[in-house]
């Protein structure tokens, strides 16, 4: 899972953090925070179509499962990585 975020984002801290918690419930889940303060973030978000900040995507493998743009409710993410990682 990419969770793309910004210093300036008041949500982007609170998706990291959500995101590591899920870390530790779901076997075989990694997480990479995609910074957009330096070129690398910028180039990956544009290459990912990223307009909004939190946004976390879900993989499976090198394929794209789902977006969730903005802070997304906890329970609701877990909900997605059960169906594309169980």
């Amino acid at each position: 899972m990419s969770v793309f975020t910004h210093p300036a984002c008041s949500g982007c801290g609170a998706a990291v953090e959500m995101g590591w918690e899920l870390v530790q419930d779901f076997e075989g889940l990694q997480l990479k925070t995609v910074k957009l303060e330096n070129r690398e973030g910028l180039e990956r978000a544009q290459q990912c179509g990223i307009k909004t900040i939190p946004t976390m995507i879900i993989y499976r493998g090198e394929d794209e499962c789902e977006r969730m743009v903005g802070l997304p409710k906890k329970k609701d993410l877990e909900e997605s990585l059960k169906r594309y990682l169980d």
